[in-house]
Formats: structure tokens, C-alpha cells, sequence
């Protein structure tokens, strides 16, 4: 095959790959990948059936909102998103956030994150100042990040202070993703996170020192952040706890970090600690 009949070859083949993203599927098709139990095989098939009709396939997608795996659920809301029974949808995962079922509510969390609808973002916060599990509490605070509503930074700062451990962590991982639409909105943000520096929960010091790299910067003032982060790069016990440190104070961009950070470069016993304060130090004033 001459070289202009394989170019011609490979962009009609490039092009049919992208013409039928999101089609070829069929209820049919749906069903049996379901009774499959196979998970990746559930999830492309709600892929492609991005653009079928509904007929007959909502019935099909509908139970998925309670599989065991919170990658299918994800697929079967953002499915049901796209499809007329939308509001319905939203109205049956939102009541389960005031029942009493915890796996129903942890459910629900996981489908509204994949719904992005605001408006569910009252119903998750008021879900999230009393969860009835840790795993439900984590799909809530989860979703409110997914959805990423700034109306959402309230009841994400009020869940750092969880009796969870994990929706802690969750909490200050998801304030990464809430647009803050006014510099003390990011200033609260990073208020709230310093005392989790010091959480007996190794995850939640992780979250928090990630967190701050990413928010603190763009509240203008980073003294506190940076004073606050700085003994965590040396004396943390746990190295990946120092490497989330050691990664925010090279986004905070503040030369009093030089010290500690030169002190973990040549110092740490971990390679990986060792490597993102040499990278950090490269980006300080």
C-alpha cells in the first residue's frame, strides 16, 4: 500500500473511531453486559450508549444507581443526567440523603457527584453535618466537590472538624475542586485547613498539606500557610505526609521555606521527599 493510501486509511479509520464515540450500544447491549458482573464492561456500554434513545434502556440503567461498584454508579448518573427522567432521578437520590439506610445514602452521594446538579449541594451539606457512616459521609463530601459549587466550601470547612477520620479527609481533598469566587472565601479555605496539619490521621495531614499548595496562594497572604507547613517537611513521621508539604510550599512560592526545604533535601530518608523539595526549592523566591 502506497504511503498516501495508508494515510488515507489510517484518517478514515481515525474518523470512525470518533464518529461512533458514544453510539453502537443498545438496551440489549446494556443488559448483558450488566448480567456479565463485569465492571469495565458495564461502564464502556453506558459509554456508548451515550446518544441512544431512552426507551427501554432507563429501566435497564435504573438499579445500577445501587451496584457494588462506585465506578458503575458513576456511569449510571451521568447517564440518567442526560436523560428525561433526570429530575426524577434527583429527587429519589436526595430523599435517600434524610433516611435512615447508609449504603442507600452513600448510593445517592455518588450518583448526585455524577449528576453535577447545584442545586443538590443544600441536601449533601446537610447530609454531610451528620452522616450515618464514614463511607456515606466520604460519597457526600465527595459529590460536593465533583459538583464544585462555591455554595459547597460551607459545609466542606464544618466537615473538617468530623469525628471521621476519612471524611475529613475527603472534605479537605474536595475544597481543591469548590470554585471560590472571592479572595476570602480561598482565605477561609486555607484558616480552616491549618489545624489538620497536626490530625493524628496521617491521610488527613496529607489531604490538608495538598490542599493549602493548591488554595493558599491564590488568598494572597501565605504567611500563615507557609509557617504552618514548614516543620511539617522535617519532622512529620509519615513521608508522604512530608511530600505533600514539601510539594505546597514549592506552589506557595515563599523563600522562608528555604531552610527546611534544603534540610529535606539533602536529609530525608525518603527518595521522594527528598526529590519534591529539590524541585521545590527550584520555584521559591
Amino acid at each position: 500500500m502506497s504511503t498516501t493510501k495508508l494515510s488515507i486509511a489510517l484518517a478514515i479509520g481515525l474518523f470512525s473511531a470518533t464518529a461512533l464515540a458514544g453510539k453502537g450500544s443498545s438496551s440489549a447491549a446494556i443488559q448483558q453486559a450488566v448480567q456479565s458482573g463485569s465492571v469495565d464492561s458495564i461502564v464502556a456500554e453506558l459509554e456508548r450508549a451515550e446518544h441512544l434513545p431512552s426507551n427501554g434502556a432507563i429501566d435497564v440503567v435504573l438499579p445500577l444507581v445501587d451496584h457494588d461498584s462506585w465506578r458503575v454508579r458513576d456511569a449510571a448518573g451521568w447517564w440518567l443526567a442526560r436523560r428525561g427522567v433526570r429530575t426524577e432521578v434527583i429527587a429519589k437520590m436526595t430523599a435517600r440523603l434524610t433516611a435512615s439506610d447508609p449504603v442507600a445514602a452513600r448510593n445517592a452521594g455518588d450518583v448526585l457527584a455524577a449528576m453535577r446538579d447545584y442545586t443538590t449541594v443544600p441536601a449533601l451539606q446537610a447530609y454531610l453535618q451528620r452522616p450515618l457512616d464514614e463511607d456515606s459521609g466520604v460519597a457526600a463530601a465527595r459529590a460536593i466537590g465533583t459538583i464544585g459549587h462555591p455554595t459547597g466550601i460551607t459545609g466542606l470547612e464544618g466537615a473538617l472538624a468530623s469525628p471521621l477520620a476519612k471524611v475529613r479527609a475527603q472534605a479537605a481533598a474536595s475544597l481543591r475542586s469548590v470554585r471560590a469566587v472571592r479572595g476570602t472565601q480561598v482565605a477561609a479555605r486555607t484558616t480552616a485547613l491549618l489545624p489538620l496539619l497536626g490530625d493524628a490521621d496521617a491521610d488527613v495531614r496529607r489531604q490538608a498539606a495538598t490542599t493549602l499548595g493548591f488554595v493558599a496562594g491564590a488568598g494572597g497572604d501565605t504567611t500563615g500557610a507557609v509557617a504552618a507547613l514548614t516543620p511539617v517537611v522535617t519532622t512529620d513521621a509519615n513521608p508522604a505526609v512530608r511530600k505533600a508539604a514539601a510539594w505546597a510550599l514549592g506552589q506557595l512560592r515563599d523563600g522562608s521555606a528555604r531552610a527546611a526545604l534544603t534540610q529535606a533535601r539533602g536529609n530525608d530518608a525518603d527518595p521522594l521527599v527528598r526529590s519534591i523539595a529539590n524541585a521545590a526549592l527550584a520555584n521559591l523566591r
